[in-house]
């Protein structure tokens, strides 16, 4: 008797689960793809295994080009959703209803764990109980118990509410699992538009009929026909645990398929994917009218709203119009052009023969001098030791970001990049300049010691300042020889040798260079033995250095790790893009993610200052 028993239960069993068993494969389009690229998901019956070789694909019959077929891993499963639809109405009390959620927890710890799940229940209305989440504990707590049972069976409304599920949470698309005990009573919604919003969400329909007194499976037969899913049938509610567990494995095993369509725009497209040895799949779709860059309006991206494209019209237009009356308007000339133009006539280029940037570059010139700002940067330039004068490069960078900006706008269609570059360009320079500055500086700090000492040996020998400063310049290295080159042409002129060396002093930001000032200053009015003075300035310097170079030293640690802190985020960003894009998709996509993006480059900015003041002081 018992064996007979057993044997019956097995074969209810495979008789539950030989539809699914013998399922054939499903194709439901994956909606993250732009005409002519498509893609689908192809699911395969679970336990089917097979090799991306074994997989072929037509289009109206014809192949297709460039073929791509992939395992769909955990990472691009988990973003398609899954919502569990219940029948909770009153002929699912007691027994029935108990093994349908227990089947519901089976299924939910078989997933895997980063796909969103979602459960609806229905019976004379759907409400969504759990909306989509990946929190263990919320699905363990809304699937522990279930609802109180009703009147009505509205099948078709419950449907349609768990695809509006997937579709407002911006999902790809997604599948959805109806479990009923018998037809629809009292929907709005028909199969038709059941399916209709299947086809538009990309969501596939599994259904799942428990066999009762009262059950008809037309309905569900029909729902998971018409949305690109499968049906089964359990004999018993004990049968459902194992038909939702082969679901959960079903779904598991699939296949991301990637191509290149040939269809003509608003043709009719039959897609077949054919496996060998598991039979094949189907899905349609009307292939778009391809649009030609949007000629009347906007996308409703910030970028391209009006108010932008008005602004950066503006912004170009201004530029243009400055550019012109800067090459064309006529000016005053100063007195050095008037007395240049008898002093170096012969070696002057005439004005014709210049190229277009070097005739851009004079009119910056003219255009710019006489302003703080300029000056500055004129005397930064020359501090830095660049060969080019500081219109040139200031012209030749605006020129190189322009011309970089067009290309890029023309690979990648944003006009905004020839704007956001030439406004970038200048502060790109200004930054590169002040590198170049503290380098120099930092190497005249260097430097000035063994300087001095040379000029305090010709001193003992009977040379004047002046004639000791001139005199060691020959040897000495870059920049002291340049700088001090300036102090003795300065000189020369006429200008008191401490003030030529407090100028110094002030473009090099050089303390020791002002003890040097104050003894040329004591030097000339009270004649005071400025050999002597000297080797204390010297040995005041080295011990500076020597204190400096202990500093640095010190805090290197710090700067390294301000550095790494600093480039770490950023790395491990590029990082991810290359190796996984949809873990980081939703901080490019989201409005919260480019939040996100902007909090986290002004926290690593300001972490940055803040540990360059502590690393950094002057001493």
């Amino acid at each position: 008797m018992k064996k007979l028993v057993s044997t019956a239960v097995a074969l209810a069993a495979t008789a539950a689960l030989a539809p699914l068993a013998n399922a054939a494969p499903s194709l439901s389009e994956a909606g993250d793809a732009k005409f002519p690229e498509r893609s689908f998901v192809l699911t395969l019956p679970a336990g089917a295994e097979v090799r991306a070789s074994q997989i072929s694909v037509t289009e109206n019959g014809g192949p297709v080009r460039g073929l791509d077929v992939e395992a769909a891993d955990a990472a691009r499963r988990s973003r398609l959703g899954v919502v569990l639809v219940l029948d909770t109405s009153n002929s699912m009390r007691g027994e029935p209803l108990n093994e349908a959620f227990a089947a519901a927890r089976e299924f939910a710890r078989r997933r895997n764990e980063r796909q969103p799940l979602s459960l609806v229940t229905f019976n004379s209305q759907a409400d969504v109980a759990m909306p989509l989440t990946t929190d263990a504990f919320v699905i363990q707590e809304s699937l522990a118990t279930p609802p109180e049972t009703r009147v009505e069976t509205h099948l078709y409304d419950a449907s349609v509410t768990a695809i509006d599920v997937i579709r407002e949470s911006e999902l790809p698309g997604g599948f959805v699992v109806v479990l009923s005990d018998g037809a629809d009573f009292g929907s709005e919604a028909s199969a038709a538009a059941v399916a209709a919003a299947a086809r538009d969400a990309h969501v596939r329909v599994y259904t799942v009929g428990l066999n009762s007194p009262k059950f008809d499976p037309t309905a569900l037969t029909e729902l998971a026909e018409s949305a690109g899913g499968t049906y089964a049938e359990a004999g018993s509610p004990a049968d459902l645990g194992a038909i939702y567990s082969r679901l959960s494995a079903e779904l598991s095993n699939s296949y991301l398929v990637r191509y290149r369509s040939l269809a003509e725009p608003r043709a009719n497209v039959a897609v077949t994917a054919n496996v060998s040895g598991a039979g094949s799949a189907s899905a349609a779709y009307t292939a778009p009218q391809l649009a030609v860059s949007n000629p009347g309006g906007s996308d409703g991206s910030t970028w391209s709203s009006p108010v932008v494209v008005g602004i950066a019209v503006a912004v170009i237009a201004t530029l243009f119009a400055l550019s012109l009356v800067a090459l064309v308007r006529k000016r005053r000339k100063t007195a050095r052009e008037r007395v240049e133009e008898f002093v170096a006539a012969r070696d002057a280029e005439p004005e014709a023969e210049l190229s277009l940037t070097d005739r851009l570059a004079s009119s910056t010139e003219r255009s710019l001098a006489g302003s703080a700002r300029w000056e500055r940067f004129s005397e930064s330039v020359d501090i830095a030791g660049i060969g080019a004068s500081p219109a040139s490069l200031l012209t030749n960078t605006l020129l190189a970001a322009l011309g970089s900006g067009l290309l890029l706008a023309a690979a990648t269609g944003q006009a905004l990049i020839p704007i956001l570059l030439v406004a970038l360009a200048p502060f790109v320079l200004r930054g590169v300049i002040r590198a170049r500055v503290r380098r120099q500086r930092r190497l005249f700090a260097d430097q000035l010691a063994d300087h001095l000492a040379v000029v305090g040996s010709t001193l003992r020998s009977g040379h004047s300042f002046v004639s000791a400063l001139a005199s060691g310049l020959e040897d000495a290295p870059q920049p002291t020889r340049r700088e001090f080159e300036r102090v003795i042409g300065d000189e020369r002129l006429g200008a008191p040798l401490d003030e030529a060396l407090e100028a110094l002093a002030r473009r090099m930001e050089s303390r020791d260079i002002e003890q040097v000032a104050l003894l040329a200053l004591l030097q000339r009015e009270a004649g005071a033995d400025a050999a002597e003075m000297l080797d204390g300035v010297v040995e005041s310097i080295r011990e500076r250095q020597k204190l400096r170079r202990t500093v640095r030293t010190l805090t290197a640690q710090g700067r390294l790790s301000r550095t790494i802190l600093s480039l770490l985020p950023i790395g491990t960003f590029g990082f991810l893009m290359v190796t996984n894009p949809d873990y980081v998709d939703p901080l490019l996509n989201t409005g919260v993610g480019r939040v996100l993006i902007g909090v986290g480059v002004l926290m690593i900015i300001a972490g940055s200052l803040v540990i360059k003041r502590i690393v950094e002081f002057e001493i």
